[in-house]
């Protein structure tokens, strides 16, 4: 009796599938229970421990900010090392490293994906992007394409696209780091988005590039090191037998039932077989079609993200930003080592029905193995840390999120403003303050729409930000760069036809949400329920059977009020009953379209001033110069 019940619960609770790249969804299912009231005190001590931490770095790392240049770039002063770790830090999120884990620990091998996809896009960074970068650019992916094409358009065009890349990213890591604080501390949802705003706001707004730099080396080696903590710990009881670790993963009961029950739907398949099967790919991303476009877009996205190719003018020279580049992929790459094996840890120790338990997207992963490697949730060293790591993630979180408020700040204050607007002249006073505007507005905006996203899947967002990168401001970008034919015109198409492209199609894919599929499966959990319960109607009245059965009914319950809300007519936000589309991530068809469009409007509408600075802006890229003698704004 206990045995179908359970199954039924595996079938019911997996019923809204994990999200793209690991942010939360609609909240966690048992978030109350994951801390208890007696460490409660205990977790906010540490979350005030390590924010304090934060925020005096901050203050003592910005304190000798003088121009516009400490701001945004820390007046190009950073050693490649501490750059590289900030580049780790600001590139190690919620998603890579509680959404990947928990990814890993729900759908198995697949998970890595993300890992791979995140660690190989430097490569592109690495050869193509890091030295020209610093050789011609200032503060901003704008004063890069702004070099040898139309100064005010150029400038434009990229500043919005760089605020929405910027916006796209921003908000699942607020709705994150609110979903954490919820869930760890019990802070409501819209105290906790205002608390994730405000810090990121004192971190930028006082200290600028610098502040933001030192809070992200110092996340990066708290992430790290953690993360190491928790790989030693999983492995002692194997005696640090890796190939031992990873049978127990395969000969996990658990991880079997999850298998047949919740990901394979196949009753008839042998528990061995089920063990296997979580060690291949096919589980989460079962069209190679989607597993080309995700691959796609993460790989070039980021060579092409704001928050990323700022960090390559903070660098004295060139050969400092292709080290920094290296520096990043040795710490991304260990930690995402780490990562893979956090994930395969907590779905042995916790087992995946338990994750599934307090978040449908898994997200929790990692500070639940925390908190049972630590002795479990009775203990005083397991629930340290649950905290500790809860706090780590927070810090990411933030961290992110200042990186990307300041990228999108340089784009509204340098780009729309001193540049578009201002025509590039503007005393650093003016520059200074425009800057802190900035700064100030997109906070207020973040938070609005953190706010706002409550209890939406805004998963989407994430992979829509690197599709936009990928498909309109890294085609501008490498053509600018390396072919001689290249226009305004071209950049211009390339940016708006890439970015109006890429947010198209995922509005009108299987990412947005569907009232007509929403109201079918909860119809089918009604009716999977109903039969569960009639198969069980002459079993003895146990305690745990009583319990199972009031489960159960509460379960239909909600399904039935599912049901009854969506009108039979009901559409998606933009009027569709099912997508149009079944590709979730777009980038295998706006990234190649992206290209296209630069070299047909470049063909179209040629530039006697784009190739006319064709020869200067060789040389600059390949032998660099000193950035105040550039003459871009």
């Amino acid at each position: 009796m206990q045995t179908t019940l359970s199954s039924a619960n595996h079938r019911l609770k997996n019923a809204v599938g994990i999200i793209a790249l690991g942010l939360p969804t609609t909240g966690f299912a048992q978030a109350d229970a994951l801390v208890s009231d007696d460490s409660k005190l205990m977790t906010v001590l540490v979350f005030l421990v390590l924010f304090g931490l934060t925020v005096w770095l901050s203050f003592y790392a910005g304190r000798n900010n003088k121009t516009v240049g400490d701001f945004y770039t820390a007046g190009g002063t950073l050693t490649p090392s501490k750059n590289g770790l900030a580049i780790a830090g600001d590139y190690l999120s919620a998603a890579a490293f509680l959404g990947v884990s928990g990814l890993i620990a729900i759908y198995g091998l697949d998970g890595i994906t993300y890992v791979l996809g995140f660690f190989i896009s430097f490569i592109p960074v690495l050869l193509l992007i890091a030295e020209p970068c610093r050789n011609l650019g200032r503060y901003t992916l704008g004063d890069i394409l702004a070099y040898r094409n139309n100064f005010r358009a150029t400038k434009t065009v990229v500043a919005i696209s760089s605020i929405l890349v910027a916006l796209f990213y921003m908000v699942p890591q607020i709705v994150g780091g609110a979903v954490v604080i919820k869930a760890i501390v019990g802070v409501p949802y819209e105290w906790s988005v205002i608390g994730v705003g405000l810090s990121m706001l004192v971190y930028v707004m006082f200290g600028g590039m610098r502040a933001t730099t030192a809070v992200q080396v110092l996340k990066a080696i708290l992430l790290i090191g953690f993360c190491f903590i928790l790989v030693v710990l999983s492995w002692i009881p194997y005696g640090f037998d890796i190939g031992e670790f990873f049978r127990s993963v395969i000969g996990s009961e658990g991880i079997q039932e999850h298998v047949i029950h919740n990901l394979l739907k196949d009753d008839t398949l042998a528990a061995v077989e089920a063990g296997k099967r979580f060690m291949e790919p096919g589980l989460f991303l079962k069209s190679p079609f989607e597993q080309a476009s995700l691959g796609l877009a993460l790989v070039l996205g980021t060579a092409a993200m704001p928050h990323i190719l700022m960090r390559f003018f903070t660098v004295p020279t060139a050969s400092d930003a292709r080290i920094s580049a290296l520096y990043a992929m040795a710490a991304i790459g260990f930690c995402h080592l780490l990562i893979i094996v956090i994930g395969f840890a907590a779905a042995v120790y916790v087992g995946p029905e338990l994750i599934l338990a307090f978040d449908k997207g898994g997200n929790l992963a990692a500070p639940i193995l925390a908190q049972t490697l630590g002795g479990g949730s009775d203990s005083m060293l397991g629930n340290f840390m649950l905290a500790f790591i809860a706090s780590v993630a927070f810090a990411t979180i933030v961290a992110v999120v200042a990186g990307l408020t300041l990228a999108a700040a340089s784009a509204l204050a340098h780009d729309v403003y001193v540049g578009a607007i201002k025509s590039g002249h503007a005393s650093d006073k003016e520059q200074n303050t425009a800057a802190r505007i900035a700064t100030l507005a997109m906070a207020i905006i973040s938070i609005i729409a953190g706010i706002a996203a409550k209890g939406q899947n805004v998963a989407h967002l994430v992979g829509l930000g690197y599709a936009v990168a990928a498909s309109a401001n890294l085609p501008a970008l490498i053509m600018t760069l390396y072919w001689r034919r290249c226009s305004t015109g071209g950049v211009v198409a390339a940016v708006v036809g890439g970015t109006v492209l890429s947010i198209g199609m995922v509005l009108v894919s299987p990412n947005m949400t569907y009232p007509l599929e929403v109201k079918a499966a909860a119809q089918a959990r009604i009716e999977a329920i109903t039969e569960t319960l009639a198969e069980t109607d002459n079993d003895a009245k146990t305690e745990s059977h009583t319990q199972a059965i009031a489960e159960l009914e509460q379960e239909r319950q909600e399904a039935q009020a599912v049901v009854n809300d969506i009108a039979d007519d009901a559409t998606s936000w933009i009027g569709l009953k099912a997508p149009l589309v079944e590709l979730r991530n777009p980038g295998i068809i706006t990234i190649p379209i992206g290209f296209l469009l630069v070299i047909v409007f470049s063909l179209l509408f040629p530039s006697n001033y784009s190739q006319a600075r064709w020869e200067e802006l060789v040389i600059r890229r390949e032998i660099g110069a000193q950035a105040s003698k550039l003459q871009t704004a």
